[in-house]
C-alpha cells in the first residue's frame, strides 16, 4: 500500500489593487463553445465537486472552475457531473476501479474547510493517478469568500503544471479596451480582468478611443494609446498606483506600443517621412527616440522574442501584408510568412520557438499558428474576422478578438486549436469588446 503524500500548505502573497473602482457587472450573453477538431489526444481527467464545511451556500463549485482551466488549454477533457460514479472529497472514499472503468488516467477531489469558527479557509485538494492508485499532488491553500475563485485558479496553475511541466495561466490576468454606448456618445475603458474575464477592473476612461494595451514583463505597468487629446499618444500607466504619463507624442501617428523584455524601453509604430509608418525604439527613462525599421510603405506591429535580440513585425514593403523578422537594433531582416497576400499582428510565444498571427483565407481572417523552426502553418479559428491574438504565460493557450452575433468579444483557443472558448464578458446592444492583451502570472502564483 502506498504513504499518501503529505498535504502542503500554500500561502499566496498579497496583491496591490487597481486604484479605480470595480466594474459592475450584470448577466452574461449566451456566448457559444466551439470544439474546432474534437479533443483527440487530452488526457482524461476528473474533477469531482468539491464538499463545503465552512457553512452557508457556496457561491460557486470550484471544481468547475478547476475542470473549465483545464479543459481550456485543449491538453485534457473532464466528465460531466452526470457522468461521475461517485463523488469522493476525502482520499479514503477513493474506489479507484470505479475510474479505471471509465478510463480516466487522473483524478482530483476535494474540500473547502474553516479551521475553527471565525478561522480561516483553506482550499484542500488531491490529485490522483488512476491507474497507479498513487497521489501525485497535494495543497491546502489558504483562501476566504472573496479569493475562492482566485484560490481555485492557484489549484489549477498546480495540476496543470505537475501535469504537463508546462506554464499555467490560469492566475495571470488580460487587459482588453471596452467599447460601449452612453446616451448620444460612446466611451471607451482599457479594463483589466482575471484571465477569464472576471473580477474587472477600469484602469482608465474616455470618451476618445483607447487601443492597443501592453503590459511590462512585471506586469506592474501598461502602455496603451489614448487619444483623448484629438490625436493618438502613447501613455504609460502605473497599475499599482494609478500614475500614469505621456511618453510619446510625435505628430502623426504613434501606436502599437510594446514593452522589451527588461521593460526599460517601448517598441513603437509612428509615421515616418513621406507619410509611411516606422518601428522605432523609445527609451521610457530619457524619451528618446531610435528608429529600428527604414523601408518605405507600412511597417508595424512589433512583437519582440524573448531575450530582445529579435522581432517581428508586420509590412507591406514588397507588395503584400506579410510578416517580417528582424535582428535588433540594426541587423538583417528576414520574410516569414510567404502563403497568401494578408498575414499580419504577430505575436511570438515564450519559447520563442512559435508565432501566431492574423491570416487572410478565402476572404475570412484566422488566427493561424507558424512552427518558426518548421515553417509549418496550422489555422486554429474559424474566422471570420478574428484579430489581435497573443499567448498566455507558458504558451498553451491564445486569447484573441473574435466576431459573433454583431459583437466583437474575446476567445481563447488552445495552441493546436481543439478548443475555442469565450471569455465571458458582459455586453449589451452596439457594444464590443477589442484589443486584447495577456500580462504575466500574479504575484504569488504557484510558479
Amino acid at each position: 500500500m502506498r504513504i499518501p503524500q503529505p498535504i502542503r500548505t500554500r500561502c499566496r502573497l498579497c496583491i496591490p489593487g487597481l486604484v479605480l473602482a470595480f466594474l459592475a457587472t450584470p448577466a452574461w450573453g449566451a456566448l457559444k463553445i466551439r470544439i474546432t477538431h474534437g479533443v483527440r489526444t487530452a488526457t482524461p481527467i476528473a474533477v469531482v465537486p468539491f464538499a463545503w464545511q465552512v457553512g452557508g451556500r457556496p457561491p460557486f463549485q470550484p471544481a468547475t472552475i478547476i475542470a473549465h482551466d483545464l479543459v481550456r488549454t485543449g491538453l485534457f477533457r473532464t466528465l460531466s457531473r452526470r457522468d461521475l460514479v461517485q463523488q469522493p472529497t476525502r482520499p479514503a472514499q477513493i474506489n479507484f476501479l470505479n475510474w479505471k472503468a471509465l478510463g480516466m488516467s487522473y483524478l482530483v477531489i476535494g474540500r473547502v474547510v474553516q479551521d475553527h469558527p471565525g478561522g480561516g479557509w483553506r482550499l484542500v485538494f488531491h490529485l490522483y493517478n488512476v491507474p497507479a492508485a498513487h497521489q501525485v499532488l497535494a495543497f491546502a491553500i489558504p483562501t476566504n469568500l472573496q479569493r475562492l475563485r482566485l484560490t481555485a485558479h492557484d489549484a489549477s496553475d498546480l495540476i496543470f503544471e505537475k501535469l504537463t511541466g508546462q506554464l499555467a495561466p490560469f492566475t495571470s490576468r488580460i487587459a482588453y479596451v471596452e467599447s460601449r454606448r452612453q446616451g448620444p456618445h460612446r466611451r471607451y475603458a482599457l479594463m483589466i480582468a482575471g484571465y477569464d474575464g472576471y473580477d474587472p477592473q477600469a484602469v482608465v476612461r474616455s470618451l476618445q478611443p483607447i487601443v492597443s494595451p501592453a503590459f511590462s514583463s512585471h506586469g506592474n505597468r501598461i502602455a496603451y494609446v489614448s487619444f483623448e487629446n484629438g490625436f493618438p499618444s502613447i501613455y504609460v500607466q502605473n497599475l499599482a498606483t494609478g500614475q500614469r504619463r505621456r511618453v510619446l507624442n510625435r505628430p502623426g501617428l504613434d501606436e502599437t506600443p510594446v514593452f522589451t523584455p527588461g521593460g526599460g524601453h517601448l517598441l513603437v509604430t509612428v509615421t515616418s517621412e513621406g507619410g509611411s509608418s516606422a518601428i522605432g525604439r523609445l527609451n521610457l527613462r530619457t524619451l528618446k527616440f531610435h528608429f529600428l525599421t527604414h523601408a518605405s510603405g507600412i511597417n508595424t506591429e512589433p512583437a519582440e522574442f524573448p531575450g530582445g535580440e529579435r522581432m517581428a513585425f508586420t509590412s507591406d514593403r514588397e507588395g503584400s501584408v506579410q510578416i517580417y523578422r528582424k535582428a535588433l537594433p540594426g541587423g538583417r531582416t528576414h520574410r516569414l510568412t510567404f502563403h497568401g497576400h494578408y498575414n499580419a499582428a504577430p505575436a511570438i510565444s515564450p519559447t520563442g520557438h512559435e508565432m501566431v498571427f492574423v491570416a487572410r483565407k478565402q476572404g475570412l481572417l484566422r488566427i493561424a499558428r507558424m512552427n518558426l523552426k518548421k515553417h509549418t502553418i496550422h489555422l486554429l479559428t474559424p474566422g471570420p474576422l478574428d484579430d489581435t491574438p497573443c499567448f498566455g504565460p507558458g504558451g498553451s493557450i491564445i486569447l484573441f478578438s473574435a466576431y459573433q452575433d454583431h459583437h466583437r468579444i474575446l476567445e481563447t483557443v488552445s495552441t493546436h486549436g481543439d478548443v475555442i472558448r469565450p471569455i465571458r464578458i458582459p455586453l449589451g446592444a452596439g457594444e464590443s469588446i477589442t484589443t486584447p492583451a495577456w500580462g504575466p502570472d500574479l504575484p504569488g502564483s504557484p510558479h
